[in-house]
């Protein structure tokens, strides 16, 4: 059985059983009044934990089910497999209480139950990168930096880390520029439509006189989203914060 690193948790809702011959269960925001929030919340824990190579199994994909039908509070690993690389484990919750919250209130009690379930699940390596993550993000909120991927010689560093919906506001690349001469940092910004998209926008890194240059990778479906941007996307150093 191979083991796969977490990609992604998503949230879903039911008011029956999550069995084998009942109906699948739903997109949250039903049942469960609820905006966009909770797609990114489970987004950033899952990239987080994706970063630090969360395993569970051959499992990389969590689906997480509010459901009417178990108690408050209650986790249950569904036993229903619709594919080897997800997993749906069902979580007890009064919808009334649920609706009745403010965005923020339930936008809290997810993120809350996520890391729920993830400790339920979790063994004492896997516990570790689950708390740092948790830690994180109630330090960072929303603007949670990600790492991507780094470039070093004798003269600078740099980094790449995305961020998702930081403050609601577009998912973006972050770039963190390390001059090893002065040992100073600065930062740049880059939006982006998707975090996933920094996957094909940035294949190499480098840097050309006064500019660092993030070229995208050749293929036809990376072609297919860098088109939607000016590639290669660059970054002036001297103009970093």
């Amino acid at each position: 059985m191979p083991e796969r690193i977490i990609k992604d948790i998503r949230y879903y809702e039911s008011n029956e059983e999550n069995i084998v011959g009942k109906k699948l269960p739903g997109n949250l925001g039903t049942l469960f009044n609820t905006k966009k929030e909770p797609t990114y919340i489970g987004q950033r824990i899952a990239r987080k934990l994706n970063e630090l190579k969360f395993v569970y199994g051959e499992v990389d994909h969590i689906y997480i089910n509010l459901t009417t039908v178990l108690k408050e509070n209650q986790i249950i690993i569904s036993e229903r497999k619709i594919d080897e690389r997800i997993r749906y484990f069902d979580y007890g919750v009064n919808a009334v209480k649920f609706n009745s919250l403010s965005d923020n209130a339930k936008n809290s009690f997810i993120q809350q139950l996520t890391f729920k379930i993830l400790k339920h699940i979790s063994g004492d390596e896997n516990l570790k990168k689950v708390n740092e993550t948790e830690e994180l993000i109630s330090k960072f909120g929303t603007e949670i930096k990600i790492f991507y991927k780094t470039k070093e010689t004798t003269a600078y560093k740099i980094n790449l880390f995305y961020q998702i919906k930081p403050n609601n506001n577009p998912s973006r690349i972050v770039v963190e520029y390390i001059n090893k001469k002065d040992n100073s940092t600065k930062q740049g910004y880059f939006d982006i439509n998707f975090y996933e998209d920094i996957y094909s926008l940035v294949d190499t890194i480098s840097v050309v006189g006064k500019e660092i240059i993030l070229k995208p990778k050749k293929s036809f479906r990376a072609n297919l989203y860098s088109q939607r941007y000016n590639t290669p996307i660059k970054f002036e150093i001297e103009n970093l914060l």
